[in-house]
């Protein structure tokens, strides 16, 4: 029998837009489809999958120019700021997470924009969030490397 994170590992290698999508992966896994739609329901219900879904690169749909911006605030300011900055429609990902410098009050904000301009301009919109006391823009250069957090392995070679 297959464990969960096998599962998890297969499906997350993604589906082709196809008649039926589920049947390689059914294949593969030696279940029927409906075993595999049964699987992925209740591993969501169970929190192990929170979705499953398209997954897409933004890359190849003219979303080159991206930034992850810094934004430092006060403890009592953190909720308040991330709220207006994923509120952003370029942004894709908002974490709070402490700075190397040891401020523990950082919002990193990453964004996918068609052009540098849109990224300016919301990078301006995280200046202008009240109680933002500074930030910092890192732009991306090249993708070195993107996974799905499934295909991770806790072993080193």
């Amino acid at each position: 029998m297959t464990t969960d994170r096998e599962f998890i590992d297969a499906a997350a290698k993604g589906l082709n837009i196809e008649a039926e999508p589920f049947a390689p992966l059914a294949t593969r896994l030696n279940m029927s489809v409906d075993e595999v739609i049964a699987r992925l329901k209740r591993l969501i219900d169970e929190g192990k999958v929170r979705r499953f879904a398209a997954s897409v690169r933004h890359q190849p749909m003219g979303y080159s120019f991206n930034a992850m911006v810094i934004a430092r605030t006060d403890e009592q300011n953190l909720e308040a700021v991330g709220q207006k900055a994923k509120a952003i429609d370029v942004v894709s990902h908002c974490y709070q997470r402490s700075h190397p410098d040891g401020d523990p009050f950082c919002i990193y904000i990453m964004m996918h924009g068609r052009d540098k301009e849109t990224i300016d301009a919301a990078v301006m919109h995280i200046e202008r969030i009240q109680n933002v006391r500074g930030i910092e823009i890192c732009h991306s250069v090249a993708e070195l490397k993107k996974t799905s957090v499934s295909q991770v392995t806790t072993q080193l070679d």
